[in-house]
């Protein structure tokens, strides 16, 4: 993800937060595997401490993945966040596999004491077998009805005194990006469970998730740099 982070993502990441006045934290995780692998799974679980780690230093944190790319700063994501909430997630609708969950690669908290106490109960829950170590635990700390292991018919649950204080992000706030993914390039479901997603037109953020490495990048820098000639182009 290192590569990702620097040449691609992090760009984004600091024009947006030029725009809104948030301050930048970029680190690199001394382990980072691939896919769903012991090693990608700890640097997942990495995420729980960061977040923490920002909230005791910050009154408001923004949590992005490193495969997601910025693409509109015309709105401060914080907008989005109720004002009695402590937290705001997107969620993933996935028709292939009857899922609908909370998906953690862009993620709102506000610092009170309720955000720590739904952190503390994520690392009760513990990483949770499948390919989520995470945002597994994210799903059983709101109370979320995961479905099999896999997560298929992941759906709302009987919930957990944190789910009605968390609010929902607009879905182009966090959209998968589905455009010409092929098999060889996904290490984490299928071409098909991309299909049919709900999508809109001129996503805020495009997140790359599922994708092997050498994909990441490549798709990345395609969307970049179509990116960035559309931009030229406006502002000539």
């Amino acid at each position: 993800m290192r590569d990702v982070l620097h040449d691609l993502a992090l760009p984004s990441f600091l024009r947006y937060a030029d725009c809104w006045g948030y301050a930048v934290h970029a680190e690199d995780l001394a382990v980072d595997g691939v896919g769903a692998d012991r090693a990608a799974q700890h640097a997942k679980w990495e995420k729980i401490r960061l977040l923490r780690q920002a909230l005791a230093s910050f009154p408001l944190v923004v949590w992005l993945d490193a495969d997601v790319l910025l693409l509109r700063a015309d709105e401060d994501i914080a907008g989005h966040l109720h004002p009695s909430h402590f937290q705001a997630l997107a969620l993933e609708h996935v028709p292939a596999e009857h899922r609908t969950n909370p998906n953690t690669g862009v993620w709102v908290m506000r610092s009170r004491p309720k955000a720590f106490q739904f952190l503390d109960a994520v690392e009760a829950a513990g990483p949770q077998p499948g390919p989520w170590a995470d945002q597994g635990a994210v799903l059983a700390a709101l109370g979320w009805n995961r479905g099999d292991e896999q997560y298929r018919w992941a759906r709302p649950g009987r919930g957990s005194r944190f789910l009605t204080s968390t609010s929902w992000l607009p879905s182009g706030w966090n959209q998968p990006y589905v455009t010409g993914r092929v098999e060889e390039d996904l290490y984490n479901g299928s071409v098909s469970s991309y299909t049919d997603r709900p999508l809109v037109q001129n996503p805020h953020a495009l997140h790359f998730m599922g994708m092997t490495p050498r994909a990441r990048h490549r798709h990345m820098t395609s969307v970049a740099d179509h990116h960035r000639v559309r931009s030229s182009e406006r502002s000539a």
